[in-house]
């Protein structure tokens, strides 16, 4: 299989709050807040954890890992 076909997520990865591992978002929701609702995603990572945290709150950078993989497919 080249790395044209490999299915990749949509989302980016993200890290792990707890472990720093890869995590990715596998599901989107609103949750009734005052003044307004809050969007949360699932995030979920490939040790198991998951968090359902506010869009807002979710981690900033991206795996090292992640980028690599950006790096060598920009390559082609």
């Amino acid at each position: 299989m080249s790395a044209r076909e490999i299915d990749t997520p949509h989302e980016p990865l993200l890290n792990c709050p707890t472990c720093g591992l890869p995590a990715e978002i596998t599901d989107r929701f609103t949750l009734d807040g005052v003044p307004t609702p809050v969007e949360h995603v699932k995030l979920v990572c490939i040790v198991g954890h998951w968090y359902t945290p506010p869009v807002d709150q979710l981690p900033a950078e991206e795996p090292e890992r992640h980028q690599a993989q950006h790096s060598v497919r920009g390559e082609d």
